[in-house]
């Protein structure tokens, strides 16, 4: 005999239909299932610190750079050219800045003659062996500062009589030197001594043994009073 056919019920699925959705439910199950329980192992385990950031290596110190210009870092520009402007100084500017001379006292004029006094003064007796410390002063008696000038115009000599003992003619380097600016009253100075010598026009000064008597220094500048010093020498 022939097997009989299952029926089928009108408006039922096959039964297959409900086999295969009871599995697909069981798989969707277990996944979800295996889901949380990876999800629960990984909140519940060990936590691993993140790993730390490198280091950076320590900042080195490190000049500055000078700025190309002022104007481009708009820093203030230095007080000597421009103050308080945060723009590099025009080339016109810098140059009239550098060309500024700076401000000088006025140059005094030169003293005239006719109003200088001089004098001379030392000792007025002079032992055989020793030596005549000499001062000439050279004072302003105007009324207006002056420049005075020891040069060739000054002389100072000694003598006995007509009889010429010592000069700074005889030698340049003996001679004073410089230009020194008086007020009114107030003098330059020159210090020489005398060692009862005589001197030569070369520079040299001779020694001899001067005879006692009356020795005149005298100190003149030309277009001035001149100035004499009596020395009596003793044996």
């Amino acid at each position: 005999m022939e097997p009989e056919a299952r029926r089928v019920t009108p408006g039922r699925l096959p039964e297959r239909v409900y086999w295969f959705r009871r599995a697909f439910v069981v798989v969707c199950l277990g996944l979800v299932i295996a889901l949380l329980m990876w999800l629960g192992s990984l909140a519940g385990g060990p936590r691993t610190a993140a790993p730390r950031a490198a280091s950076a290596p320590p900042a080195t110190t490190q000049a500055p750079s000078p700025p190309d210009s002022l104007q481009a870092t708009a820093l203030p520009a230095p007080a000597s050219t421009l103050t308080g402007s945060t723009s590099a100084p025009t080339d016109s500017t810098s140059a009239v800045t550098a060309a500024a001379p700076a401000s000088s006292a006025p140059t005094a004029a030169a003293c005239d003659p006719a109003v200088l006094t001089l004098d001379v003064t030392g000792p007025g007796t002079v032992k055989a062996g020793t030596t005549a410390p000499i001062t000439v002063t050279v004072t302003n008696s105007g009324t207006d500062t002056c420049a005075f000038t020891f040069d060739s115009r000054f002389a100072f000599r000694i003598v006995s009589g007509s009889d010429p003992i010592w000069s700074i003619g005889d030698c340049a380097q003996w001679a004073p030197s410089g230009t020194q600016t008086l007020a009114q009253g107030a003098a330059a100075t020159w210090h020489t001594t005398w060692d009862r010598h005589r001197s030569q026009a070369t520079c040299v000064s001779v020694a001899t043994t001067l005879k006692p008597g009356t020795y005149v220094a005298s100190a003149s500048y030309t277009g001035s009073s001149s100035a004499q010093l009596v020395m009596l020498l003793t044996a």
